[in-house]
């Protein structure tokens, strides 16, 4: 009899506790609560741009900036296993292919560490983030609203490492 008791009364304990921990999940963040905010839409003027693990692409690869504002941009370089995933934002001012072309073919020729050649195009540029880095840069957003693309000049990458900064209206 004493033991069904001591059964009963663990059991009886067990339940009370594994209900205090339960919760009705009020407390506990939701995906809405824990998702990124960025968006890209919105006009920032701090801003940081991640990679996508050893691959050759931004993760957020359009932002908003206001006309005419400075800004500082960081670069995350998330890419841990791979040498080649050194990356960097150049942001151009054009959308125009055959500009794109002209200055990540000429990256080739302007070589290490930044490959960074000398362009009327290049509005501004971070330097090179090796796997696991940030590097960051402040710049002036052209006071022409439109759009604006941004490459990464490391050999090889400006073709499809490509993204859209946003100019708004301040």
């Amino acid at each position: 009899m004493l033991s069904r008791l001591s059964l009963f009364v663990a059991g009886l304990f067990l339940m009370v506790g594994l209900a205090a921990c339960g919760g009705n999940g009020a407390d506990a963040p939701d995906a809405a609560d824990t998702a990124d905010t960025f968006d890209p839409d919105t006009p920032t003027t701090e801003l940081t741009i991640d990679t996508v693990d050893d691959q050759m692409l931004y993760e957020d690869d359009r932002f908003t900036v206001p006309a005419g504002e400075e800004i500082s941009l960081t670069l995350d370089n998330s890419g841990t296993t791979s040498p080649a995933m050194v990356h960097n934002v150049v942001i151009l001012n054009t959308m125009d292919d055959e500009v794109i072309n002209r200055v990540g073919q000429a990256a080739l020729e302007a070589g290490a560490p930044n490959y960074i050649p000398e362009d009327d195009a290049i509005l501004a540029h971070t330097d090179m983030a090796d796997p696991g880095e940030t590097v960051s840069m402040t710049f002036t957003a052209p006071s022409e609203p439109g759009e604006y693309r941004f490459i990464c000049t490391y050999p090889g990458h400006y073709g499809v490492m490509q993204g859209t900064m946003v100019v708004a209206e301040a």
